[in-house]
Order: C-alpha cells, then sequence, then structure tokens
C-alpha cells in the first residue's frame, strides 16, 4: 500500500484550554484550524508545508509525561529565531536554553516552556541542513 497521507496531526493532552489558547493564539499567533469542545486544532505552516497541533482537555488519561514532548516551529533564517526570543522572553515565556547554534544538526534554535510545560523550540536550518523538498 501506498502511503497517501495528506497531513499530519499531533494530540496532546492539555489542563487547561484556556490558558493554553492564550500561548498559541497570542503569544506564538498560531490560526485556530478547528475546535471540537474540548479540542483545539492549530495549524502550523504554509499552503505546501503544513500539520496541526492539537490540544485536548480528555487525554490526560491516555497521554502522560509532556517533558517528553518537543514542539518544534520552524522559521526562515537566525534573526527569526532571535526576534521570537525577544518576544517570548518579554511576554514572561520561561526560556529553557537561549538560542544558539547546533553544528551537529545544522541549525540555530532555542527552547522555552508553554503552559502545560511542553518543549518549544524555535529554529533555523543552516541552508546545507534543511530536509529534502523545503
Amino acid at each position: 500500500m501506498v502511503s497517501n497521507f495528506q497531513y499530519p496531526i499531533t494530540f496532546l493532552p492539555c489542563k487547561n484550554l484556556e490558558e493554553n489558547r492564550h500561548f498559541y493564539e497570542t503569544i506564538l499567533k498560531l490560526p485556530v484550524a478547528l475546535e471540537q469542545g474540548p479540542c483545539i486544532l492549530y495549524k502550523i505552516g504554509t499552503e505546501n508545508h503544513f500539520s496541526y497541533w492539537g490540544f485536548c482537555s480528555h487525554y490526560d488519561e491516555y497521554i502522560q509525561n509532556q517533558k517528553k514532548v518537543c514542539l518544534t516551529l520552524v522559521v526562515e533564517n537566525i534573526k527569526e529565531v532571535d526576534d521570537w526570543h525577544t518576544e517570548l522572553i518579554k511576554k514572561g515565556v520561561k526560556c529553557i536554553k537561549e538560542p544558539a547554534h547546533t553544528p551537529q544538526f545544522k541549525l540555530y534554535n532555542g527552547f522555552y516552556e508553554d503552559p502545560m510545560e511542553y518543549t518549544i523550540e524555535i529554529q533555523a536550518f543552516y541552508e546545507d541542513g534543511k530536509p529534502k523538498g523545503v
């Protein structure tokens, strides 16, 4: 069978949808793609490269230990990583690791924590480190 997957959705448990909504809509400025009562889906990316993150208030019984999850947002360049760092710090977002070069993976990145303690990574690939097709 050929994999004809159209797009990925990553679902994560969320204790407080309104607190999460503020973080993802106001601070990260992600658009809501779908609201389903106890779940909110956000669209990430552009028309050719996109996916969804879904936060659900009823998933705690199924999924635990959010410290093992890293949600990565890829930006165009190093300046954007630094700009996001400044913006997130200004808005009181906890920084786990200041932006820095990671030559092993050919990227520049910083790590933050959302209200549910998920790790948020903002990164830019070096030109020679981008995934194929990007």
